[in-house]
């Protein structure tokens, strides 16, 4: 993961980042009902990475990237009218009960947040801007979509039935380097560790001299972890690699991280009752963003839009 992103929260919110950015001109790039999107508007709504410099103007507008990204905002514009008809509000307190949740979630101060989004060049306007929307989006999708779902106990059985490996206690034997994030370039340090392992140095040795873990003088051995037990950054690094082998430097609020993959281990089968509330929750997600879609594209029939890119 090469940023630390802030949850769900502002994964639709980033700052462009185009060294061009002074030669574009602002100008309308779709119109949705009543409201009008602007390029900036669009830009704020995505971060797009330079890849070449562009020769023109209409070399830029017609970047592959703000075409992929322009109906996900519509959607989002979309959303924003229908909480005005139902008179959905999202107020400042509700943001900043959010931000709180934010700062406990990740172990930091107000002050560190701040840091963070500066060094990821979000704007804290913007950031909390892009809060205030997702969250109003959540309860338009909550009023409408997600409101009358109803699960009855044989479909939880059947789900449970038909994914039965999916509630396996899993178990994996891991080593570890991490590097602190509150480590004076913790970052470079972490590339630097990554190298040395490629070019053949024992992960034990490295994790010795470099890791910050209580483990180091172990080789950074961890033992058998849980799978459930990992936090989703660690688990997302290690679902993507076999036994033997070690993952990318993996970025998470505490610092950075390298796991060693030694063993995995099928565990017992959780019994059905442990897991009925984690199987109801994952239906009505499923159920959810299928009538999610089924909204969106009543919504899109029903309004008027017009894309200029």
């Amino acid at each position: 993961m090469r940023r630390l992103l802030f949850s769900i929260y502002i994964c639709l919110f980033f700052i462009l980042s185009v060294a061009s950015y002074a030669e574009v001109i602002d100008r309308v790039v779709a119109i949705v009902n009543d409201d009008i999107i602007t390029l900036k508007d669009l830009e704020k709504y995505i971060q797009i990475e330079k890849q070449g410099k562009y020769v023109s103007i209409n070399e830029y507008y017609r970047n592959i990237k703000l075409k992929e990204k322009i109906d996900h905002f519509i959607d989002d514009v979309l959303i924003r009218q229908q909480a005005k008809k139902l008179k959905i509000e999202v107020t400042d307190k509700d943001v900043d009960l959010i931000i709180e949740g934010i700062k406990k979630q990740h172990l930091i101060t107000d002050r560190e947040l701040k840091e963070q989004l500066k060094k990821e060049n979000i704007d804290y306007k913007d950031f909390y801007n892009g809060l205030k929307s997702n969250h109003l989006r959540s309860r338009v999708i909550a009023r409408v979509v997600s409101a009358e779902i109803l699960v009855t106990e044989d479909r939880l059985k059947e789900y449970y039935n038909n994914h039965i490996n999916e509630f396996r206690e899993d178990e994996y034997k891991l080593q570890q380097i991490f590097i602190s994030n509150k480590k004076k370039d913790a970052n470079k340090i972490a590339l630097k560790v990554y190298s040395l392992l490629g070019e053949g140095m024992p992960f034990s040795d490295v994790a010795r001299e470099y890791s910050d873990d209580p483990t180091a003088s172990l080789g950074g051995d961890l033992g058998y972890v849980k799978k459930d037990d990992l936090i989703p950054e660690l688990k997302e690094g290690l679902s993507v690699i076999l036994p033997g082998t070690y993952t990318h430097v993996i970025r998470t609020p505490y610092g950075y991280h390298i796991l060693k993959l030694l063993e995995e281990k099928k565990g017992d089968l959780i019994p059905y009752e442990q897991v009925k509330t984690r199987i109801h929750e994952r239906i009505v997600q499923i159920e959810s963003e299928k009538r999610y879609k089924e909204f969106i594209e009543k919504l899109r029939k029903s309004s008027y839009i017009e894309v200029k890119i």
